[in-house]
């Protein structure tokens, strides 16, 4: 199996500044020497004082991109992958903050202003901070599969799953176990999926009114509890598709779909390929 190692790079040798002084970053490795053969180039933010992006990292982001590499534009990093104009013609989101000037600049790329993160592929853009997290979780998920993302999501001690599509702009708060009454209702019904029928079953185990619970979803995770559970039954779907033989109909049952036609609509929906195809592009013989 291929080593996967993470570098920190800059575009020249020695110290880089970061955006707020006196702070500084040193023992950076040059960009250029990596490109050739990465996975992976992830741009996690850019200064906000408007300065440009250096010819360097443009050259280095097209040669990457042009190689077959994903590249990932976090938060302002969405300026400098859109400098290299790797977004003309796409969509791509940045923090909501900076949405304008990013409008203005970048006149050929199709702003969202609303999404967490846009995956296109080969380019991967996401909205501010927190946001930019769930992104990596996405990507995590994407290229190791949904129980390393939940691991991942655990350490982080951060809120279960977010699609792409969730709105930036909800006022996102930590969610735990402990001492959070959504965050706990969120993991105990994500655990016990398969009987966690409907949003009736949600207000029933809330101990609240609809209308109440509904309002928490929104404020807290920018989405519907439907939605919610949807995609919690996708991402069920796919930990039994990559770690079990249980047959498409079996796995519909567990992840509390229903019908195996409902799973695969909302899969397809959610990921793009069918149930079956997934289980057999995601347990492919990795290349040596």
């Amino acid at each position: 199996m291929k080593e996967r190692v993470l570098v920190a790079c800059g575009t020249r040798d020695g110290r880089a500044s970061l955006a707020v002084p006196p702070l500084s970053l040193g023992g950076l490795e040059r960009l250029a020497d990596h490109v050739p053969g990465a996975d992976m180039v992830i741009v996690p933010t850019w200064p906000v004082d408007n300065r440009p992006v250096p010819r360097s990292l443009v050259t280095a982001l097209r040669a990457a991109h042009e190689s077959g590499c994903r590249i990932v534009g976090l938060c302002l990093g969405a300026f400098a992958v859109a400098e290299a104009g790797l977004l003309d013609g796409r969509r791509a989101v940045t923090h909501w903050r900076y949405a304008d000037d990013f409008a203005r600049r970048f006149p050929a790329v199709l702003l969202d202003r609303a999404p967490l993160y846009v995956d296109l592929g080969s380019v991967v853009t996401s909205a501010g901070s927190a946001a930019a997290i769930d992104c990596c979780l996405h990507l995590v998920r994407c290229d190791h599969g949904a129980d390393a993302a939940a691991m991942v999501a655990r350490s982080l001690v951060t809120a279960p799953h977010r699609s792409g599509g969730q709105s930036q702009f909800a006022a996102i708060q930590p969610l735990s176990t402990a001492d959070d009454r959504l965050g706990g209702l969120l993991c105990a019904a994500a655990e016990d999926i398969r009987e966690v029928r409907s949003v009736a079953d949600l207000v029933e185990r809330s101990a609240m009114s609809r209308r109440a619970l509904e309002r928490l979803f929104r404020d807290r995770l920018g989405s519907s509890p439907g939605s919610w559970l949807t995609a919690q039954r996708v991402q069920a779907a796919r930990r039994l598709l990559e770690g079990t033989d249980l047959s498409v109909e079996a796995v519909a049952e567990a992840a509390g779909f229903g019908s195996v036609q409902a799973l695969r609509r909302e899969f397809r929906l959610a990921v793009q390929v069918a149930p079956t195809m997934y289980r057999r592009s995601f347990r492919a013989p990795v290349p040596v």
